[in-house]
């Protein structure tokens, strides 16, 4: 029996798994880290931000940019607010007037309205064909108090005026990430479950407002465990999600968990009082960077690799204790920008009385489309696809050869066989490094004729990474 096809249509297809590889040789898959900029984006400089600008953030491009920043003052309030840039880089707090702090009514807060035991989670554009206009901001909290604990939302037509919707979960003091699922036609949320340390969850619900029951789909494992120094270390999980459905391709959702490594006790007293900083409780501190995954339904997560996607910074420096990526990320023509906070304390090492305008919001630059590449090295390798069907006429790809290598694409039947006209030797190399190139074959070879066939296609590389390939 023929092997059945892949149905891909026109949309853009990663590398985030083996799924591409039938058959290979040379060519491995390769997590690429971003770079990391060192821009300070956004300090803590206002009274509300008194102690430090904290881990919850979210980013929205949306007739401009757009971040809401979680925000701790020394009296222990915590705040979301508000900030818009032109270029990423540079970013204005805008005073809105629309919930005061203290006496101060110039503020960029925009929750709560008044102080409570309270967490941001994520702001979110709402993608529901029913939402209406006036609730396309779409908040997720949390509350804390006896009365009223849980994860709550909230909704507004601008993003900064907010009424609640209605609570849609038990606490969950993370930051909990929701969005509608275009690909599925749902809601789905990324929480936090404790078994018995941090891992993640998933909830899928057709009612904002309820969540329903979760699914853990993302946990340490046997080999975080082995890895762990014992004598530093008492165990680690995973503190946040930042699950993100990647806009640039239908079947492409990442994770960028905090690692949280947690200190024995007797150890983060000793390198507390070495580096000199007041503390929050030995029981509960230790460094924390960011890892990366990828799942092609939200759902079944892989590791590529265990490597930090997101390292820190020199210990003691305004980026050396702990990094927790931003939900959302920006696309540009060329590049993918990620946001995440960072402090120079790691996890408990703080005071909020004391500590002063801490915490930053940075930004990582990354090709676009480039987080994980087929490789070949400088000796050349080769993949073919299994049986895909296709919507288009021309096959485009996301790839750089450097200056002396080459990519050859040849497509073949069901079997295997090269397409007249279509082989290796008559396609065109491409060279260069390339966002977006069209792949072309000699003798008017045309891939018009093909579409919604079964075909596969055979890659021949020679120092080359392959980002992403999409008909059209």
């Amino acid at each position: 029996m023929a092997e059945a096809a892949r149905v891909v249509g026109s949309s853009k297809q990663l590398f985030l798994d083996e799924l591409w590889f039938g058959q290979r040789q040379g060519v491995e898959l390769v997590v690429n880290r971003p770079r990391q900029t060192g821009e300070r984006c956004l300090v803590a400089d206002r009274p509300w931000e008194s102690h430090r600008i904290c881990a919850y953030n979210s980013v929205i491009e949306d007739g401009g940019l757009k971040m809401w920043y979680d925000a701790i003052a020394n009296d222990g309030s915590r705040w979301l607010c508000y900030a818009t840039s032109q270029d990423g880089v540079h970013w204005e707090k805008p005073a809105l007037g629309l919930v005061p702090f203290g006496e101060r009514r110039d503020t960029n807060i925009v929750h709560p309205a008044q102080p409570s035991q309270y967490e941001p989670s994520c702001v979110f554009i709402d993608a529901n064909p029913k939402c209406p206009p006036e609730q396309r901001y779409k908040l997720a909290y949390y509350l804390y108090s006896p009365q009223e604990e849980g994860i709550y939302v909230a909704a507004s037509g601008d993003g900064l005026r907010w009424q609640q919707l209605g609570r849609a979960f038990r606490g969950s003091d993370t930051a909990n990430i929701c969005f509608f699922d275009t690909r599925l036609g749902r809601y789905v949320a990324y929480v936090r479950v404790w078994q018995p340390l941090r891992k993640v969850g998933r909830c899928e619900t057709d009612e904002l407002t309820d969540w329903g029951q979760e699914q853990v789909v993302f946990s340490y494992d046997d080999q975080d465990e082995q890895g762990l120094d014992r004598e530093l270390f008492s165990g680690m999980d995973f503190y946040t999600s930042a699950a993100l459905k990647y806009p640039g391709a239908e079947e492409a959702y990442f994770l960028f968990p905090t690692a949280y490594y947690h200190y024995h006790p007797e150890v983060a007293e000793r390198l507390g009082r070495e580096r000199g900083r007041p503390w929050g409780g030995w029981g509960n501190d230790g460094p924390m960077d960011i890892q990366f995954a990828t799942s092609r339904d939200g759902i079944n997560w892989r590791r590529l690799d265990r490597e930090p996607f997101i390292r820190l910074g020199l210990t003691g420096s305004w980026e050396g204790g702990y990094a927790y990526m931003a939900s959302g990320c920006v696309l540009r023509q060329d590049e993918v920008w990620l946001y995440y906070a960072v402090d120079e304390c790691t996890h408990g090492n703080y005071e909020v009385a004391r500590d002063k305008n801490g915490g930053t919001i940075t930004r990582a630059v990354l090709r676009r489309d480039g987080f994980v590449s087929a490789d070949a090295g400088y000796g050349g390798g080769e993949f073919t696809t299994p049986p895909l069907q296709f919507a288009g006429r021309e096959l485009h790809l996301n790839v750089d050869t450097s200056a002396g290598g080459h990519v050859v694409v040849e497509v073949q039947d069901q079997a295997g066989r090269a397409i007249a006209g279509l082989g290796a030797a008559q396609c065109m190399p491409i060279n260069g490094n390339y966002i977006d190139t069209a792949v072309a074959w000699q003798e008017g070879g045309r891939l018009a004729g093909l579409a919604g066939q079964p075909v596969r296609l055979r890659f021949l590389m020679r120092d080359a990474r392959l980002y992403a390939f999409q008909f059209r």
